[in-house]
C-alpha cells in the first residue's frame, strides 16, 4: 500500500486503547454487503490467548450478518494525529450490545497528512448568523478538527472584519456542502480563529478555524462526509 506505515505488536494494541480512551468514531464496513456504519471502541480483551477489540453494536448489524459464516470487515478512522488509518479483520462474537472482533494482524497508517485536510466540493460554505448580521465564508479545505475559510460576503450591519482576530470565538456556525447530489447541513456550536492571512491571488482575508464545540450527531455528519471523500482520494491514488 503506497505511502503507508505498517503497525504491528504493542504499537497496534496501543492504537486500540487510544481509540477507546478518546471515544473516537470509526467506520465499519461488512465486506460483501452494502453495509457501513459509524461506531466506537469500548474496550480490548484477551480470550484464549487471542486479543480482541470490542465495539458498540451498530443498528441492524445482526440482520446484516445472519447469513454470513466468516464475517470480513474493513475499518477506517482518522487518528488524533490527523492521519488516516485502516485495517481488515475477520470473525465476530456478539454479547448483548457489544461485538468482540479479533485484532488485525496489521494496521495501516497513511503518511501523507495533506491528503486528509481535503479540498471540499465547490460551493461548500460556512455561515454565521448573529445579532450583527450574516457572515458568509467559502471553505477552502476541511478536516475533522477545523477548516480554512475565505471571507466572501458579510452584511453591511456586520462589524469591520478586523474584529475577527486570532483568538476570537465564533458561535452558531452553519456548514453546508454538496454531497451525493444534495446539499447537507451541519452545525458547529463554537469555533476558534487560530490564524488569519490573505489569499495569495485574490488578497481576500482567510481564516483558520478550529472546531472547539460540536455535538456528536453533527460530528457524525462531518465524519461521513470526510470518510466518503477520503475513500475516493485513496481509490484514485491506489
Amino acid at each position: 500500500m503506497e505511502d503507508a506505515e505498517i503497525i504491528r505488536h504493542k504499537d497496534k494494541l496501543d492504537i486500540f486503547k487510544q481509540l477507546q480512551n478518546d471515544k473516537m468514531l470509526i467506520k465499519m464496513y461488512v465486506l460483501g454487503k452494502q453495509y457501513e456504519r459509524l461506531t466506537f471502541v469500548t474496550g480490548t480483551h484477551l480470550k484464549k490467548h487471542n486479543p480482541y477489540f470490542i465495539i458498540d453494536c451498530p443498528e441492524d448489524f445482526m440482520e446484516t450478518i445472519t447469513d454470513v459464516d466468516s464475517c470480513r470487515m474493513l475499518f477506517e478512522f482518522v487518528g488524533n494525529d490527523n492521519l488516516f488509518y485502516n485495517f481488515k479483520t475477520t470473525g465476530k462474537e456478539i454479547t448483548r450490545n457489544e461485538i468482540f472482533i479479533r485484532l488485525p494482524e496489521v494496521v495501516y497508517r497513511m503518511q501523507r497528512r495533506k491528503n486528509f485536510r481535503m479540498t471540499p466540493p465547490l460551493g461548500t460554505k460556512i455561515c454565521i448568523n448573529n445579532n450583527f448580521g450574516r457572515l458568509e465564508m467559502s471553505v477552502l479545505n476541511i478536516s475533522r478538527g477545523g477548516a480554512l475559510v475565505l471571507l466572501v460576503n458579510l452584511d453591511q450591519e456586520y462589524p469591520d472584519v478586523s474584529e475577527l482576530k486570532v483568538g476570537s470565538k465564533l458561535s452558531n456556525i452553519e456548514l453546508t456542502f454538496p454531497f451525493e447530489e444534495k446539499v447537507v447541513k451541519m452545525y458547529v456550536e463554537e469555533a476558534l480563529v487560530r490564524r488569519r492571512g490573505k489569499h495569495p491571488v485574490t488578497k481576500q482575508d482567510n481564516f483558520g478555524l478550529q472546531f472547539t464545540d460540536i455535538e456528536k450527531s453533527q460530528e457524525k455528519i462531518l465524519m461521513e462526509f470526510i470518510f466518503s471523500f477520503q475513500r475516493n482520494t485513496l481509490r484514485k491514488r491506489l
